[in-house]
């Protein structure tokens, strides 16, 4: 959980170069809009640095690939070190001590990626072990303080529901149980496993099985082997983001559904017990959007009013 960041930044996707803050604190509240990005992004991938500054890297930049990376300080966009491979349909995680790591995707000859490498403060190291599959369009989180998870996607070149975690000082990735569902262009996040705890579970909503979009769940709890369904989501959604919130739930932010795209609905999950339900909340995006970058920044960052 997340005390004293209620704020969720939220960066490109298709179509638009704009940034925008919700307040998950307050439904009636604005917030000040972050400077337009340098260039029209989406597929981002991205998190806070060193000094909890808000870090983007591209995938796509105007419909090219892409591996610039730039930092937000002093409300612009400063150009940082750029990855060492261009990853597009990549994903990162957020570590301790504003490093980011960064697994799979596809370089600028389309090329599918295993391997990984981290942000840290001397810039862009590959040191971390390649994944024993190439992976692209999945999901990455921070389980605990030492060990990440990747999840999905499309490995191999196929639709995939296996599991990968990566513990640092150690040699290798370990494969973890698989997902009841095959799913990409979904989104992942950490969510508490009922209302009475404060353990947390890894989530996975919506996405795309290879044949339709879908609304199903799964949940893992921590030190199980088994992913457990999770509550529904009311409709089918892709493409869009998850965010943990202050109190151990999760929201889910914009995405594309069956009937339109370029959402800019925010829904809400308390935990991850069976009497849970999402809700729509009061607040939404100022601008629809899809295959976004959202995540926390601290609530000093941005004046809301």
């Amino acid at each position: 959980m997340f005390k004293g960041f209620s704020k969720i930044l939220i960066c490109g996707g298709v179509n638009t170069d704009t940034c925008e803050v919700i307040n998950l604190a307050s439904s009636t509240s604005t917030c000040k809009n972050p400077p337009i990005f340098p260039a029209r992004v989406y597929e981002a991938i991205g998190g806070l640095g060193f000094k909890g500054n808000p870090i983007l890297c591209e995938c796509y930049q105007n419909v090219a690939p892409s591996n610039k990376c730039y930092s937000l300080e002093n409300n612009q966009w400063v150009s940082l070190a750029s990855m060492n491979s261009v990853r597009v349909e990549a994903a990162a995680a957020q570590l301790k001590d504003g490093k980011i790591l960064v697994t799979g995707g596809y370089d600028a000859s389309f090329s599918s990626l295993n391997s990984a490498e981290m942000l840290t403060e001397e810039g862009w190291e590959s040191n971390i072990p390649s994944l024993p599959v190439t992976i692209k369009s999945h999901c990455m989180l921070t389980v605990n303080s030492t060990t990440v998870m990747a999840i999905g996607g499309r490995q191999n070149n196929q639709y995939s529901g296996k599991t990968f975690y990566f513990t640092f000082g150690e040699e290798s990735w370990t494969e973890g149980p698989e997902l009841k569902n095959k799913r990409l262009y979904y989104s992942c996040g950490r969510i508490r496993r009922n209302r009475e705890s404060q353990e947390m579970s890894i989530i996975v909503a919506g996405g795309d099985d290879g044949s339709s979009r879908l609304s199903s769940v799964e949940i893992l709890d921590e030190g199980s082997n088994e992913w457990q369904t999770g509550p529904e989501l009311p409709f089918v959604i892709d493409e869009c983001q998850m965010v943990e919130d202050q109190n151990g739930g999760v929201v889910l932010i914009g995405g594309e559904s069956s009937s339109l795209s370029n959402l800019d609905t925010i829904y809400q999950l308390p935990h991850g017990g069976k009497d849970a339900v999402w809700t729509k909340m009061e607040q939404k995006m100022k601008t629809g959007r899809q295959q976004h970058t959202a995540f926390l920044i601290p609530d000093n960052m941005v004046d809301c009013s």
